[in-house]
């Protein structure tokens, strides 16, 4: 399962080794009690269900749902499942902040790339444990920044997240326009994994990274586009068209 988990997710290698040695470990010492204890055998399976039920939600936590797109050619969709927690126009750099639970954090790692153009949209998007984690392309594009920040891990609700938190930051350019998109951890979380390169063509829709576990991802967009979300709204990765280039 490890093996298919690490060709499907290019999950780095050295958390790819640290995964499957704690696996092992713990494999062994439930082997050690089922041959040594035969009654804490009967309560292991006893609680299999439970087990059983987690590796469940493993699965689904893993899945990468095939998803049709529709989205047409002036059209922006979605980069993550989640529920929109802000919608901000930003005017000017002083303005490209961050606002989670009423705090507010500067997005300086953003505006200094000078790869996004000011004035913009940005649209916060929450991942919760139930969402797909994997992370696609808005549009279709060349990677013109690709980015990991390895940070300090704070939780979300911390108004310093968006700064300091591990992060990995996109800008995708085509002919007509570009669009940001920022990956962020939450609290004690440093599995952020890109599956793309710098200079890499993309397709829309096409899988770039994924987040682990409690997570939020940011995405800048043109101000000249459309925009088709609302506040609290579920959208989903590849599916949900959130603004459209008029």
């Amino acid at each position: 399962m490890y093996i298919c988990i690490r060709h499907i997710t290019h999950i780095r290698v050295t958390l790819f080794l640290i995964d499957n040695l704690i696996v092992a470990f713990l494999g062994i010492l439930v082997a050690i009690v089922l041959f040594s204890y035969p009654l804490w055998a009967l309560i292991i399976s006893t609680i299999s269900l439970p087990v059983f039920a987690y590796l469940g939600i493993q699965l689904r936590f893993w899945r990468s749902p095939n998803r049709k797109l529709i989205a047409k050619d002036n059209e922006i969709v979605s980069p993550a499942d989640g529920n929109i927690i802000y919608i901000n126009k930003i005017e000017n750099e002083q303005q490209c902040i961050s606002i989670k639970n009423g705090r507010i954090s500067k997005l300086e790692e953003i505006t200094k790339t000078n790869l996004i153009n000011i004035p913009c949209w940005q649209i916060g998007i929450n991942m919760t444990p139930f969402d797909v984690h994997k992370n696609c392309s808005p549009i279709e594009g060349k990677i013109i920044l690709s980015k990991h920040f390895s940070g300090s891990f704070h939780s979300l609700k911390e108004c310093i997240a968006m700064v300091e938190n591990e992060r990995h930051t996109y800008v995708i350019a085509n002919d007509n326009y570009k669009v940001g998109v920022v990956q962020i951890a939450s609290r004690r979380v440093r599995r952020i994994d890109s599956y793309v390169k710098e200079r890499q063509y993309v397709k829309k829709g096409e899988w770039i990274g994924m987040i682990r576990f409690g997570s939020q991802v940011d995405v800048f967009i043109p101000i000249e586009a459309k925009i088709n979300v609302r506040l609290k709204q579920q959208v989903y990765a590849k599916k949900t068209i959130i603004a459209a280039i008029e």
